[in-house]
């Protein structure tokens, strides 16, 4: 880890904290994954060699630690100090929401890793029934991306991401495309905006679907603005 040559807290954060992927690295493991093939689902472009020398220097720094797994091989956690990291990890993503102009297009969207990503943001305790099993079918989705299964479990507090059908009788079906469900989920559409605009479709039983827009994965940025919203309010 090479550092700055200053004994500035912030210099000596940044020594460690801005080597490439490091904070992607922590932001998984704060969104909860524990096993090197979940970090890698996270982190799809990070090769494994370098996921395991940045997972081995955060544990030499103190922030991330290991231990061996009943199933096998081994667990990553954060420790208090990589914790501490959340309001960062928070504050960097609502400003990256707001001040980095982007522009959503079908070709920029990965979209094993959106399913990935939305999987873990549902708000379970919302659900109208202990479990769910829903279905999203992808239009542009692409061979092997246009059909995704979700488990949700609100009694186990859990939501699992199946990429082939677990043969669950199906709760909810949700029809749409790619940059729509990004744009729900990331908060630039609202959920009943896309649904009443026909570019979500959604079947099941009436009590899971009026609900739907209170369960439904939403990113932990979803209500910060982009600053071109903000402008536009002011106006």
């Amino acid at each position: 880890m090479k550092g700055y040559g200053q004994f500035c807290p912030v210099a000596m954060a940044a020594a460690l904290l801005s080597e490439r992927w490091t904070l992607l690295v922590v932001r998984e493991l704060l969104m909860g994954s524990r096993h090197f093939n979940q970090l890698r689902r996270g982190l799809p472009l990070m090769s494994p060699t370098l996921l395991s020398k940045r997972l081995h220097s955060l544990q030499e720094q103190g922030v991330v630690v290991r231990e061996p797994s009943p199933e096998g091989g081994w667990l990553y956690g954060l420790t208090e100090a990589g914790r501490e990291l959340f309001p960062l990890i928070e504050k960097m993503g609502q400003w990256g929401k707001r001040w980095v102009a982007t522009s959503l297009n079908r070709k920029d969207i990965d979209v094993r890793l959106l399913m990935w990503a939305m999987h873990r943001e549902f708000n379970l305790a919302a659900l109208p029934q202990p479990r769910v099993m829903l279905k999203i079918d992808l239009s542009d989705g692409g061979r092997g991306c246009s059909h995704f299964w979700v488990i949700l479990d609100r009694e186990a507090g859990r939501a699992e991401l199946c990429l082939q059908d677990p043969g669950h009788e199906l709760d909810v079906i949700l029809a749409t495309d790619v940059v729509t469900i990004t744009k729900v989920y990331i908060g630039d559409t609202p959920f009943e905006q896309a649904r009443i605009s026909g570019r979500f479709r959604v079947q099941g039983a009436s009590t899971l679907v009026r609900s739907m827009p209170k369960w439904f994965a939403r990113s932990l940025f979803a209500d910060t603005q982009r600053q071109a919203q903000v402008a536009q309010a002011a106006a």
